[in-house]
């Protein structure tokens, strides 16, 4: 094993296999792993005790919560999807129209002052850029570890050199 340098303390494998993700965390799912060969199996829980014995001394969080999810830009969601989510969409700058406007007198009011740049999205009382990609809670496809045992598909391992 080679010895890491200060320079190069955490851009190692692990940072690279990360990619160019911002992730700080990597989520696996048990069912998965409890369908592996028990050899993998193996090698992972010794993986695992060794992190833990090494960092036992930092405090940690008692529990984490877990969801799956799916990826989505703020501009491309739904009204019902920004509400779920605790974002609003502001067309009109920060106006509001006046109470009693009739259908027309609402729509001539709304044309007049819809700002021409597209809306200003809030979340948290924080305007987020429409761009901003956020997670929506969706249904794991992955069946829970007590109902099922997923076949892996293994790839021989290559023999180091």
């Amino acid at each position: 094993m080679t010895r890491q340098s200060a320079s190069n303390l955490t851009d190692g494998p692990i940072h690279g296999w990360f990619s160019l993700s911002y992730c700080n965390y990597l989520v696996l799912h048990r069912t998965l792993m409890q369908s592996m060969p028990i050899e993998w199996q193996e090698r992972m829980v010794a993986c695992l005790e060794e992190l833990h014995a090494a960092y036992g001394h930092i405090e940690q969080p008692e529990r984490f919560k877990v969801e799956a999810a799916t990826e989505h830009q703020v501009s491309d969601l739904t009204e019902q999807q920004m509400t779920r989510l605790g974002i609003t969409e502001d067309w009109y700058r920060g106006e509001t129209p006046p109470d009693g406007l009739s259908p027309e007198d609402l729509t001539q009011w709304e044309a007049e002052h819809e700002d021409p740049d597209g809306p200003v999205y809030h979340r948290d009382g924080e305007e987020i850029d429409g761009g901003e990609r956020v997670l929506l809670p969706a249904v794991d496809p992955i069946p829970h570890y007590r109902h099922a045992y997923i076949e892996p598909r293994l790839s021989p391992v290559e023999e180091p050199r």
